[in-house]
């Protein structure tokens, strides 16, 4: 978080504030994102994009006192801070510190984007990425959206007079990004429309790249995201489910079991696996009313009963009772 300072042959030193650091890093990551077909381009696309975001929500968490930009607050030294040799805060940790001292906090949808973001990095650091080229460009315009909110919302009012040219100039970039992205987008789902037009059963949003592109039977072969090729059909059903409740509706598993609760997730009236969820379709594509089975592939956009005794669903509407409940209380009988 303090300044970067590297020296040259000259014996000059190069110095990056922070704020100027990040947009540095959100410039490389889309110049690399602009070609990331490119698996050397993807990869610097990821970390710097990454680093990107890092900077620029500690540069607000900064204003709030530069211990909060500490690992440790309570080690927090000036001097130290001015020459950058002090660990400093994560960023899961920054944003949680934002929300404690200056009420800043990011929706479930919002935190899932940059987390998927972080995965990415880890992943790329330490093992090395499967994801290709089409889901780091969809998930990096999610993550490009949150950051250009979090930079009109959060950065640029009270700005200091010397950062706001740097945050236009962060805006500017962005935007060009997410124009260029979505026009790629645009013209790839153009291009697989006839195939999905084509699908007799629902296509649903890919729990990889976001995209309403895949044709959803569960263990078939054609069960796979026609816009990012990912293979749905050889993946766990039970956890496809939960990996679609948590990227595309947006509701995170930690969240759910800190308020006591649960992911949106129900058993099925079919299997009785629990797996059932509300999802979106290409021919309903603005509400979640149809019922899909992650499991067995039951799907139906009519309306479901609910067992009064368990709550489970039940196909029949006007049933009170699901055959399990039924059928324990006749056992008891």
């Amino acid at each position: 978080m303090g300044e970067a300072r590297d020296s040259t042959l000259s014996g000059k030193v190069l110095e990056f504030n922070p704020i100027v650091n990040g947009v540095d890093f959100l410039d490389s990551a889309i110049s690399n994102l602009a070609d990331s077909q490119d698996p050397r381009n993807l990869k610097y696309a990821v970390l710097h994009l990454q680093a990107a975001i890092e900077i620029l929500v500690k540069v607000r968490l900064q204003r709030e006192g530069i211990k909060h930009v500490f690992d440790d607050p309570y080690s927090v030294d000036l001097n130290k801070f001015r020459q950058g040799d002090f660990r400093s805060v994560s960023l899961s940790a920054a944003l949680k510190r934002l929300d404690r001292v200056a009420g800043i906090q990011l929706a479930d949808k919002e935190r899932g984007a940059l987390n998927f973001l972080s995965k990415e990095r880890n992943k790329l650091q330490h093992f090395g990425s499967t994801s290709n080229h089409e889901v780091v460009a969809t998930r990096a315009a999610a993550a490009l959206d949150v950051l250009s909110q979090f930079i009109q919302r959060h950065l640029t009012p009270d700005a200091p007079e010397q950062e706001v040219a740097h945050l236009d100039r962060a805006e500017g970039l962005i935007r060009g990004a997410l124009t260029s992205i979505a026009a790629v987008s645009w013209a790839r789902l153009t291009r697989i429309g006839p195939e999905l037009d084509a699908w007799s059963g629902i296509v649903i949003h890919c729990p990889d790249c976001l995209q309403m592109a895949w044709t959803f039977l569960p263990h078939e072969g054609s069960s796979r995201c026609h816009f990012c090729g990912r293979d749905w059909s050889q993946e766990d059903q039970l956890a496809t489910a939960v990996e679609y409740v948590e990227n595309v509706l947006g509701e995170s598993r930690h969240v759910a079991v800190k308020d006591g609760g649960g992911l949106p997730i129900a058993t099925c009236p079919e299997c009785e696996f629990a797996a059932l969820v509300m999802v979106a379709t290409r021919n309903d594509p603005n509400t979640y009313l149809t019922a899909a089975c992650f499991y067995c592939g039951f799907s139906t956009n009519k309306r479901l009963g609910s067992c009064g005794r368990c709550g489970t669903p039940t196909l029949d509407p006007d049933d009170g009772i699901c055959p399990n409940c039924l059928n324990d209380l006749v056992a008891r009988d």
